[in-house]
């Protein structure tokens, strides 16, 4: 694992950084390459023809390989469920890790799974993922955009969940029985440590699993 370099490709800035530190943390060389500017604008990215988002996604991934990258962090949940990354993986060569490889494992140990997610497509793209993995589970999920462009703009912790009222939506996804929610959504680790205080069920973050995939692949 040691040594090993990665592009990390996500929506903005922030959470490319973010996909980066993780992979620091675990003995990786990491670059950032963002999608766009800001949270607004990657989910407004994802509304364009598909054969615009794909080329720039490419240019991207073709950016890492020019820059010496030996594998692909995709670390955004609605970029992966927006574009086929498997399609791309396998056009240039490259081993690619989602999101939603994580969540596919996940679904084969869960019987109901809540989602906290960005935005609906992201949503839509981790039931797929779920569902493919595990037809039988049931996913019940919920997104916010704006608590993102707060996470972005360095809100504390403490001050998103009271401002979305992520309390209620944390007692709500126990009251359905959910045995475990997914962080959908790469910023959401950040609020990790203050839901954790509140949560009555489990929380998953893949980025331990993405890595662990990653791995394997580039080997």
């Amino acid at each position: 694992m040691a040594g090993r370099k990665i592009g990390v490709i996500a929506g903005t800035p922030v959470d490319a950084a973010m996909g980066v530190e993780v992979l620091k943390g675990r003995g990786y060389e990491a670059i950032p390459y963002p999608a766009a500017a800001s949270a607004r604008e990657q989910t407004e990215f994802q509304l364009v023809p598909m054969d615009e988002r794909v080329a720039k996604v490419r240019a991207l991934m073709q950016k890492t390989l020019a820059d010496g990258r030996q594998g692909v962090l995709v670390y955004c949940n609605s970029l992966s469920a927006n574009l086929d990354f498997p399609a791309l993986a396998r056009e240039l060569n490259v081993p690619v890790v989602t999101p939603l490889d994580a969540y596919r494992e996940y679904a084969r140990d869960y019987r109901v799974l809540g989602v906290a997610a960005a935005n609906n497509q992201a949503l839509a793209g981790i039931e797929r993922a779920i569902m493919g993995g595990n037809p039988e589970c049931d996913v019940y999920g919920i997104c916010f955009l704006p608590a993102v462009t707060a996470i972005e703009a360095g809100v504390p912790p403490a001050e998103i969940v009271r401002r979305f009222g992520l309390n209620i939506v944390l007692d709500w996804f126990a009251h359905i029985k959910a045995e475990a929610l997914i962080l959908g959504c790469t910023h959401f680790p950040y609020l990790a440590a203050e839901l954790s205080k509140r949560a009555k069920l489990p929380l998953l973050d893949p980025a331990d699993r993405m890595c662990e995939l990653l791995e394997a692949r580039i080997q």
